[in-house]
């Protein structure tokens, strides 16, 4: 049976506060660290960093040189955060944290691929890094869907997105589902079944919930449904430790 790996991001502090490590003792002896690549530990994928909620929208009004030096700090490989990793929203004109993200389709007819300031972030992370790794995740999605987020219309609206992810020259890496508000196995597989008609190279990360006591539950219902095991390539979650 196929591992199910969680990806991890990890924002660096030291890059956000200008904290800086405490000098270790020279005098303390050195630690052996034994790396075995044939142990049942979990594997070390990267270190990324979220774009969601609001959280990068001063960045793209910052002036020149310091906004492309910021850029090369995150992401820049070995060059500070050397972030390998970028997950963005997927925006739905929804207040998602600390603002509202902009959404590419606000009706079934409409689509505007220019909007919002993801598509410029992924293209500066690329430009610095080309081996980046790219995912999506949708914090909320416009009414037209439905009323719940579960629907048909939300995979529509789901693979437009990535069709403009493409429009922009952006190959996405990851998708998932619905940010900290649980999951639905059913819509997971027909999810699965469109990136594998449309996007095939595309994994499907599950779960991203947060804040629960089981909060590895979505691992329950894989192992009692085939199905849904097999669409999900990772498993995600939020706050674990």
């Amino acid at each position: 049976m196929r591992t199910k790996i969680g990806v991890i991001f990890i924002l660096m502090n030291w890059l956000i506060t200008g904290a800086i490590p405490a000098q270790t003792n020279r005098a303390e002896k050195g630690k052996v660290i034994v790396l075995d690549a044939a142990g049942n530990g979990r594997t070390y994928q990267a270190i990324g960093g979220v774009s969601a909620g609001g959280s990068s929208r001063l960045l793209y009004d910052y002036p020149e040189p310091e906004r492309s030096q910021i850029l090369d700090y995150l992401f820049k490989p070995n060059y500070g955060a050397n972030i390998q990793i970028l997950k963005v929203e997927i925006g739905g004109d929804i207040n998602s944290t600390d603002g509202a993200e902009a959404g590419h389709m606000r009706t079934p007819d409409e689509i505007d691929c220019n909007r919002g300031y993801e598509w410029w972030l992924m293209k500066e992370a690329r430009k610095r890094n080309p081996d980046i790794k790219l995912a999506g995740l949708a914090w909320g999605s416009p009414g037209w869907i439905g009323k719940t987020f579960w629907t048909d219309e939300n995979i529509i609206y789901h693979l437009s997105w990535l069709d403009c992810a493409e429009q922009h020259g952006l190959k996405i890496d990851y998708m998932g589902g619905w940010n900290e508000r649980g999951y639905n196995v059913d819509w997971y597989v027909k999810w699965r079944k469109s990136l594998k008609d449309n996007y095939p190279h595309i994994e499907l990360i599950g779960g991203d919930e947060c804040c629960r006591e089981d909060l590895w539950r979505i691992v329950d219902d894989m192992y009692k449904n085939k199905d849904f095991m097999d669409a999900i390539d990772h498993v995600a979650v939020h706050f674990a430790c």
